[in-house]
C-alpha cells in the first residue's frame, strides 16, 4: 500500500482524465467491485473489518479463504448520513468472481462507471482538513459552473498511517453531472 516516504505500490483504479483545471480534475472511472462496511465506530474499526476480508491480518474472512491484494485508495464516504469505508478490489475481480464475505458487516458492492471531480492534496486527512478541501473543491466547481452532488462526496487515502504526513496522497471526489469534457488523456499512473 505504500511506504513511509509516500510511494504507492498497490494497484490503483484506472481512469480517464476528461478535464484538467486549476485545483481539480474531472475523471471518468470504469465500473469496479469493492468491499464495504458501515462499521463506523471509527475508521480503525472499519479498516480492520475490511482488512480481515482480504486477509491482511491473518486468514481472510471470505468464503474462499482467498488472500486478496490490498489496493489504493481506501475510500471513506457518507451515504444518507451513514459513514462507510470501501476497499476497491483488484481489477481482475467481478461481482460474480469476488469471494463472498463471511462477516455480515462486509458487503460486496458493484460500483458503476462514474464521472468525478477530484481534488488532490497531501498531509493528514482528518475531518477538519477533509471538509476544508471539499469546500475548496465545491467553490472551484461553482466558479466553473459544473453541477455536482455535494451529498455523495468521497475521501481517498492512498498511504498507510505510518507514511510521513507531507508525503501522503489524499483526494476528495464528488460526482458531477452534465459534463461533456473535450480534454481527454489517459491516467499516466494506471
Amino acid at each position: 500500500m505504500g511506504s513511509v516516504v509516500g510511494s504507492v505500490t498497490s494497484e490503483v483504479p484506472k481512469f480517464e482524465i476528461l478535464k484538467k483545471a486549476d485545483g481539480y480534475e474531472i475523471r471518468k472511472y470504469p465500473p469496479a467491485v469493492a468491499t464495504e462496511t458501515s462499521d463506523a465506530k471509527s475508521d480503525d474499526n472499519a479498516f480492520r473489518t475490511l482488512a480481515g476480508y482480504i486477509g491482511v491480518m491473518g486468514a481472510p474472512t471470505n468464503e474462499k479463504t482467498e488472500k486478496i491484494s490490498m489496493t489504493a485508495p481506501v475510500v471513506s464516504r457518507t451515504d444518507e448520513k451513514i459513514r462507510k469505508m470501501r476497499f476497491i478490489l483488484p481489477a481482475k475481480y467481478t461481482i460474480e468472481t469476488a469471494p463472498e464475505p463471511k462477516d455480515p458487516k462486509v458487503q460486496l458492492v458493484q460500483i458503476p462507471e462514474r464521472i468525478l471531480a477530484v481534488h488532490t492534496f497531501s498531509g493528514v486527512a482528518n475531518e477538519k482538513v477533509t471538509m476544508e478541501k471539499l469546500g475548496h473543491l465545491f467553490s472551484l466547481l461553482n466558479k466553473d459552473k459544473i453541477k455536482y452532488d455535494k451529498d455523495k462526496w468521497e475521501l481517498y487515502r492512498y498511504n498507510p498511517p505510518w507514511t510521513l504526513p507531507m508525503a501522503r496522497t489524499n483526494e476528495v471526489a464528488v460526482p458531477v453531472s452534465g459534463f461533456d469534457g473535450a480534454e481527454k488523456q489517459n491516467n499516466p499512473a494506471a
